[in-house]
């Protein structure tokens, strides 16, 4: 029901400015490893309808934190060295609002 899956990948560090245009869109943190704190702010696409969804996945080396900036909510997610967390988004019409707290899956 939401179409093809969208993925955007992220850098090793810093601000990571992605642009949703899918109705369903993966973050992957996982293939490139933080190495350091992480922000995501996201410009939302004027095809989005209420109901996306986003799901962000995050690896890190060690304790670095993923913060949730523009036009997503969620707490400030902190790492464990070398394990993945996981947390899925729905989009209100303004924000993507997490849906629960994020999971660690390995």
């Amino acid at each position: 029901p939401f179409g093809v899956e969208a993925t955007a990948t992220l850098t090793a560090t810093g601000a990571q400015a992605i642009t949703i245009t899918n109705q369903y869109t993966r973050i992957d943190g996982v293939t490139v490893e933080a190495t350091g704190n992480r922000t995501i702010d996201l410009t939302i696409g004027s095809e989005l309808r209420s109901g996306a969804r986003l799901v962000v996945e995050n690896k890190t080396n060690g304790t670095e934190t993923l913060t949730h900036g523009t036009n997503i909510t969620a707490p400030v997610q902190t790492g464990v060295a070398g394990k993945i967390h996981v947390q899925t988004f729905v989009f209100d019409g303004t924000d993507f609002l997490a849906e629960g707290a994020d999971q660690q899956i390995d």
